[in-house]
């Protein structure tokens, strides 16, 4: 059936409302205040490459370095919106590199006539799925680089589109090798309202705007081009053996998500995957953390709950020393 090219805007908006995937959030939230932002208080470490992709994170001061991590955020999120993760993993010796992908943070094309914002979303307009991957690898082997040189070991971390790309290049290159995992709701399974975006992918340059609060977003919406990248990805992931994947690896995921069957990743991580640990999140209603209505958004205080967000950093710690 061809698709009509006339799309009507209420279609769109139950697509934005119900099936915006991975755009950080489903539902309209407030403003997360910048007083409850997770502050890194050694950011004068930080040093940023001349790859705008790349940008490198210390261990903490008078810690001994046990390994390199690889940071990959989720999709239409603000790359530096990892940094309450970073900051954990800084904390118990890890050296981090947070990598941009394309149409992400710093990471797209400067075009002339278009201001910084408006090239950024005409980037992400371009991705694909070859895209991403490629950017994956490259900051991979420079964290191996890296580690190699002082003789530690590579971790992995991603959030929702991270953690599938993440699994995706273990998975399909032999040459790639983690010594742990973290996964924070990895896009291995999406709800089945998810895959009717799918109807919309031959339609790359449509925008669909995000409800998701502007200090999480880095464009103002998801082109369709970003959807199919992400559909291929899955894709892709579910064409591979399983037995790379079968690494020391903690999985969070909130039992209310949204947009991951978070039962079904379960029987996922039952399936061959032994060395996986679900750690199941419950936000206390009680709670004041929590400063948004998506269950998606796990990757800090403000998404979690505050009691939640101290059993991630616990559980964290414990991984990656173990």
């Amino acid at each position: 059936m061809i698709l009509s090219l006339i799309i009507t805007r209420r279609y769109v908006r139950t697509a934005a409302a119900v099936l915006a995937v991975f755009v950080v959030s489903v539902f309209a939230a407030p403003d997360i205040p910048s007083s409850f932002s997770s502050r890194l208080p050694y950011a004068a470490l930080l040093a940023k490459e001349k790859n705008p992709a790349h940008r490198w994170f210390k261990k903490k001061r008078l810690t001994k370095l046990r390994g390199v991590v690889l940071v990959v955020h989720g999709l239409n999120l603000r790359p530096e919106r990892m940094k309450a993760v970073i900051r954990v993993l800084n904390e118990a010796g890890m050296d981090v590199l947070n990598l941009s992908l394309h149409g992400h943070g710093e990471n797209y094309l400067p075009m002339a006539g278009l201001s910084d914002k408006e090239a950024r979303l005409e980037s992400f307009r371009r991705v694909s799925y070859t895209l991403w991957a490629g950017e994956l690898r490259d900051a991979y082997r420079k964290a191996r680089e890296r580690a190699d040189e002082k003789g530690v070991p590579v971790y992995f971390a991603g959030f929702s589109l991270g953690g599938l790309l993440g699994c995706d290049l273990l998975a399909s290159d032999r040459d790639v090798s983690f010594r742990r995992m973290i996964l924070f709701a990895p896009a291995l399974n999406v709800m089945i309202e998810a895959h009717l975006l799918k109807t919309l992918t031959p339609f790359p340059n449509l925008v669909i705007d995000s409800l998701s609060p502007p200090s999480y977003r880095t464009n103002d919406g998801t082109p369709m081009a970003a959807y199919r990248a992400l559909f291929e990805a899955i894709a892709h992931l579910k064409e591979q053996s399983t037995d790379r994947l079968d690494i020391p690896t903690l999985v969070f995921i909130d039992e209310n998500d949204e947009l991951i069957d978070g039962r079904n990743l379960t029987e996922i991580a039952w399936k061959g995957l032994t060395r996986w640990r679900i750690v199941m999140l419950h936000r206390d209603k009680d709670d004041p953390g929590p400063q948004t209505l998506s269950h998606h958004l796990i990757i800090d205080e403000a998404g979690t709950g505050r009691e939640a967000w101290k059993r991630v950093e616990a559980e964290i710690r414990r991984h990656v020393r173990e």
